[in-house]
């Protein structure tokens, strides 16, 4: 006759586990409202040409706050929900240090796991189109075209990763989104250049005739 299962299980450290985890993971949600918050407040200041130094700064204590709590719990840290947190992390800080550094900031040289790392850097090839042509609007013809150089060299250098999805999700989606941009944005700078080429021809062909295009408006 077999003895009698004894059930008794001990369920004391399973749960208070499970409670802390349930803890870290609100204020994982709730800090990290606060950090992307801050990420976009600073992507604007930069697109915008305004200063973001006192942003930086804050974003960093906040990111690394976060941080070293997720840091505690794999469930967390490898999540998709702190990962999404990261690439926008990565894009802020170095769309601001391309532009305000003219660096880009090393993995050793941040808290971030490689994955959100690589895939923050390829997002950042948008926020350089939006520079860009900011900088067409005001007549810097030559910064917007440093500018697409720039994210030509960064996809050039970020293109060369061939992995498959399971282990950098989207990337190669991502890679094959901001070709197209470049593409078109490239033809987009030529075209506008060669539309100023043009009018600059024709105001000095008028005024070769004796013309003056202000005083005919």
């Amino acid at each position: 006759m077999r003895s009698k299962l004894n059930l008794h299980l001990d369920l004391g450290k399973i749960k208070e586990y499970l409670d802390n985890l349930e803890n870290a993971r609100e204020d994982m949600l709730k800090r990290g409202r606060d950090v992307l918050n801050l990420c976009r407040a600073l992507i604007s200041r930069v697109v915008r040409g305004e200063d973001a130094t006192e942003y930086v700064g804050l974003l960093q204590e906040m990111y690394n706050e976060l941080y070293n709590s997720v840091a505690k719990y794999p469930e967390l840290f490898f999540s998709n929900t702190f990962f999404s947190i990261a690439i926008e992390y990565v894009e802020a800080l170095q769309l601001y240090s391309i532009i305000k550094e003219s660096k880009i900031v090393a993995l050793d040289e941040i808290k971030v796991h490689p994955i959100p790392y690589i895939l923050g850097l390829v997002e950042v090839i948008g926020e350089l189109k939006r520079i860009s042509l900011e900088d067409l609007r005001r007549d810097r013809f030559s910064d917007a075209n440093r500018l697409l150089e720039t994210a030509e060299e960064l996809y050039n250098k970020i293109s060369q990763f061939s992995y498959p999805d399971a282990m950098l999700p989207g990337f190669r989606r991502k890679l094959d989104i901001y070709r197209k941009v470049l593409e078109d944005w490239k033809k987009f700078l030529v075209d506008m250049e060669s539309r100023k080429s043009l009018i600059q021809r024709l105001n000095e062909m008028m005024e070769s005739f004796g013309l003056n295009t202000k005083q005919n408006r």
